[in-house]
């Protein structure tokens, strides 16, 4: 198991490891907690309820997705609870023409949670690190969401042309598209 202790101030709490199948339920379950927690203002019960009914389909969609090579680790507290996610792997959909020159980044940070009790202590700089190391990379965040911008501003992302609205279970939401060079 590739386990590695996070350097935050409450390093002795909390753990990032690679993920396994075997894990992906709970990482699901906690990422629908931490889904309530961080966009519950934004969407109603009905939103939540749905996405908490397609776990076994969530969980087989992921098991693809693994044995397609993408990455994904978990936080766990020192009893093996998860409290954590992260998930990365190659650009599928780059953004289209207008970047600045050098291209688009390579990788993609698909989803980075965690859950209340642990914000604040590292976690999420432990994720963001194991997954995605100080390398070049892009991903997308609701607008709206304030704390994950300010996170990913601190981390050296910055937003690159305007918010696009999203569609289906988002509509009436906007994303923004956020990029980092690597030092």
């Amino acid at each position: 198991m590739n386990r590695a202790e996070n350097t935050g101030p409450d390093a002795a709490r909390y753990f990032v490891r690679d993920a396994a199948e075997a894990d992906l339920e709970d990482v699901l379950t906690m990422k629908a907690a931490a889904w309530r927690e961080a966009y519950g203002h934004l969407r109603d019960e009905g939103f939540f309820a749905a996405a908490e009914a397609t776990l076994d389909r969530q969980v087989e969609h992921w098991r693809r997705l693994l044995a397609a090579g993408q990455c994904l680790w978990l936080a766990e507290d020192a009893g093996g609870r998860c409290v954590g996610m992260a998930a990365a792997g190659p650009v599928q959909h780059p953004p289209g023409p207008g970047v600045e020159q050098g291209g688009w980044p390579e990788v993609q940070l698909y989803s980075l949670y965690v859950l209340a009790e642990a914000q604040g202590t590292g976690v999420a700089d432990a994720l963001l690190e194991r997954a995605i190391g100080s390398g070049d990379c892009l991903l997308w965040v609701l607008t709206r969401n304030g704390r994950a911008r300010a996170f990913y501003s601190r981390h050296g992302f910055a937003a690159v042309g305007d918010p696009e609205p999203m569609d289906g279970p988002w509509a009436g939401l906007d994303e923004q598209l956020l990029v980092r060079r690597g030092a």
